[in-house]
């Protein structure tokens, strides 16, 4: 790997902070969701008022980044604590300032800040009151916000990330986008409306970072994962090969090529959907789209995709595909505990397809897995965790080494436990462990996982010394 790759890891900070309404933070689609519980393991959803109390040890926990030796981190800045109600004339100062004293500590540290920008923490009101980013109002209040967060933090945070899985946003909308179905709107023209509106966001946000911080990096993201065809049927190829343009490609088709794919608009075109998009929007997409520097995805799982048997009419086809609820799975891979299935080689034939389809810089900012843990003595001996990781550094480094991909880093998920985005503290994700249980927030003490001194391991030797010997 080239001696400048970016080793580190990411974190959601609306899902790790707490802090519920304290220093002027206002609530947001997070704290507010009703959510809905993942096939598998019985749920232990929590509230987020505690959550796992970054807010407070952000301090603690960015030492123990540096003491793995992270290069980059990933964190989000949290909408509503800057804009409490999203609709606000000035923004909150005591949260602007405590972005900026995060930043500047991750800089004395040694580690660049890679900033999210909206990362399921749209205030709740912009969703009440506006129907979030289906209103190209809250288009326009979000990047108002933008612009007064890389005021404060510009010439610090060389790397930016635009929207957090922006191709999500028309299959979980609420949370993603703070956007409720109107009646009498079907799934497709949300859809088609939501990604439009959504990709104006994006835009609009790249002309302000640029214009604000000209030096600064700015990169779209998605959440990728890869559809393979159930089998060699041609049906289930083509099945896949839509699925993939829509849920995959879209997003990054339109935010580098600066206009709408003619596969969109035949999508469109044969639903008689006519959606809001103006000249002065779509010169915003074209113009961005000259202006992105990289192209950011999280990466945890791939799926598999199959036709309908019986389904004639093209148009049923195609929506039956696209908003496919039957989870079928891959007879090759094993699932973790929530049936999220590891396929480790998915990440670099994502790395290969991307880069050869976009010929842009790519970044890895999430892969990691979920695991139901238990603390033993104080300790955490997380070897699947460390497998997984291994697989999966080594996939990429294929890509890098092998297929010339060019990669600018690679962030795992996560530095510290944290509320999953089902609001489960059950599912644990981090290099260290946070002692709070579902029902008793305990003492929140940190204590290091054994994948914590093998993720430092990694990075020290610049990701070749993968073997799982550490003594712990």
């Amino acid at each position: 790997m080239k001696k400048d790759f970016l080793w580190g890891a990411a974190l959601s900070n609306v899902q790790a902070e707490g802090g519920y309404l304290e220093d002027g933070k206002g609530l947001n689609v997070y704290d507010t969701l009703e959510v809905v519980p993942e096939p598998g393991i019985p749920p232990m959803f929590c509230d987020t008022s505690v959550a796992t109390d970054h807010y407070h040890h952000y301090r603690e926990d960015i030492d123990l980044m540096a003491e793995m030796g992270f290069k980059a981190y990933r964190f989000s800045v949290v909408w509503s604590r800057i804009h409490p109600m999203g609709d606000d004339e000035e923004p909150n100062e005591k949260g602007l300032a405590y972005y900026e004293d995060m930043v500047d500590y991750l800089l004395s540290r040694g580690i660049e800040p890679v900033v999210s920008l909206v990362h399921f923490d749209m205030p709740d009101h912009l969703m009440r009151e506006y129907n979030g980013f289906l209103n190209k109002k809250v288009i326009d209040f979000y990047a108002k916000h933008v612009e007064s967060v890389v005021e404060r933090l510009k010439g610090k945070v060389k790397y930016w990330i635009t929207y957090n899985e922006i191709n999500l946003a028309p299959f979980h909308s609420n949370l993603v986008a703070g956007v409720n179905r109107p009646e009498g709107m079907s799934q497709t023209e949300l859809f088609a409306q939501l990604t439009i509106n959504t990709e104006i966001a994006h835009a609009k946000a790249v002309e302000v970072i640029k214009r604000v911080d000209p030096k600064a990096k700015v990169g779209g993201m998605l959440g990728h994962a890869p559809f393979y065809p159930l089998t060699c049927k041609s049906e289930d190829i083509l099945a896949a090969d839509f699925k993939n343009k829509m849920h995959n490609y879209l997003p990054f088709d339109i935010m580098t090529s600066g206009e709408l794919p003619a596969y969109f608009k035949h999508f469109m075109e044969k639903r008689h959907i006519v959606p809001q998009f103006n000249d002065e929007e779509k010169a915003v997409i074209s113009s961005a789209s000259q202006k992105l520097d990289y192209l950011a995805f999280s990466y945890y799982r791939s799926n598999v995709q199959s036709s309908f048997d019986g389904i004639e009419d093209s148009i049923e086809l195609e929506d039956a595909i696209l908003f496919d609820q039957r989870g079928i799975k891959n007879p090759n891979y094993d699932a973790n505990e929530w049936g999220w299935q590891i396929d480790s080689e998915g990440l670099r034939y994502s790395l290969i397809d991307f880069y050869h389809r976009y010929e842009k810089p790519l970044f890895i900012v999430e892969n990691g897995i979920g695991i139901d843990e238990k603390m033993v003595d104080g300790k955490i001996y997380d070897d699947e965790r460390i497998s997984y990781y291994q697989k999966h550094i080594a996939s990429l480094k294929s890509a890098v080494e092998k297929d010339g991909v060019d990669l600018m880093g690679y962030l795992a998920w996560s530095p510290i436990d944290f509320l999953s985005s089902h609001k489960e503290i059950r599912k644990r994700y981090g290099f260290v462990y946070v002692n709070r249980d579902f029902d008793d927030i305990l003492d929140l003490k940190r204590y290091k996982k054994k994948s914590f001194y093998w993720y430092k391991k990694v990075i020290t030797s610049n990701g070749e010394d993968l073997k799982n010997d550490i003594e712990y």
